[in-house]
């Protein structure tokens, strides 16, 4: 049930807009700052432990229930709605529409904002770098927003994509306990190390191949976890959209939501022919 599953969430996070707001993590923020505040330790490994131990458990015991009853009917009803939450809290291609469409309409105000919601950080408003920045920000995210999860979904249910969103926002959070947040990054990229691979390899199976084995090989070595996973993604991506056909300034944008699309899509493939040899099997 993983395949569809995942073929109605993503329907789903690019389809209803208006329900993007129900993804809000503000709670999470508020519930990790008083498990800190009382937490009696100055250890960042155990506070990140307890941080995420309640909301995990509590998940990880209605999937264990729900798996074997009715046929596992509750178990998909829930991975639906907690997998829909954790690709959250917007759809990354609706961002890089709306961010395509204010480009295409002269808005200069209107792609300045997506572009930093794409990036991260405060855009440039040179339109050359920003472009160069948003196609590098779409090569990226795509692992981080969709692809890790999809990935964690797969290997261990509602909990692995709610182990990893949470880890991720814990090691986006701007607060007060900057330990736990180089913990969380730690893990989150050791988390994001299979998946980036896999995503490259995507890239150059959907784009330009030699181009993209030749960046691969090409990148300089890089011993921080975090920065060897983007660095991947990057070379692979740029050297997969080699070729590509310029017909505008934006035409690059156009190019890596193409082929990031066409690469998730055919990681779904391979899960569906999986799928499709454990029923046959």
């Amino acid at each position: 049930m993983a395949l569809i599953t995942i073929i109605i969430s993503l329907m789903l996070d690019h389809a209803f807009r208006h329900l993007h707001h129900w993804r809000d993590l503000s709670w999470f923020e508020h519930y990790t700052h008083r498990v800190c505040s009382f937490a009696k330790t100055n250890s960042s490994w155990l506070k990140l432990v307890l941080v995420l131990a309640l909301p995990l458990s509590i998940l990880g015991l209605f999937q264990f229930v729900m798996f074997n009853i009715l046929w596992g009917i509750l178990y998909f009803l829930l991975s639906i709605p907690v997998l829909f939450y954790c690709l959250g809290p917007d759809c990354l291609i609706n961002e890089v529409d709306a961010y395509l469409d204010a480009r295409s309409l002269g808005d200069d105000d209107e792609a300045l904002h997506y572009a930093g919601v794409l990036t991260g950080q405060s855009a440039s408003t040179a339109p050359d770098q920003q472009t160069t920045d948003v196609t590098r920000a779409i090569l990226t995210a795509t692992n981080e927003r969709v692809f890790s999860v999809l990935f964690w979904f797969v290997l261990l249910g509602p909990l692995g994509a709610v182990l990893y969103h949470l880890t991720t926002h814990l090691s986006k959070q701007d607060n007060e306990e900057p330990k736990l947040r180089d913990t969380a990054t730690l893990v989150h990229a050791g988390m994001a190390w299979a998946p980036a691979r896999l995503l490259a390899i995507g890239y150059a199976l959907t784009g330009h191949f030699d181009g993209a084995v030749h960046a691969y090989r090409s990148r300089p070595h890089e011993d921080n976890i975090a920065l060897a996973n983007y660095d991947i993604l990057i070379s692979t991506g740029l050297g997969a959209l080699q070729g590509q056909e310029s017909t505008d300034e934006i035409s690059s944008i156009r190019s890596a939501r193409s082929l990031v699309s066409r690469s998730i899509l055919i990681w779904i493939a391979v899960l569906a022919l999986l799928t499709l040899g454990g029923w046959l099997g």
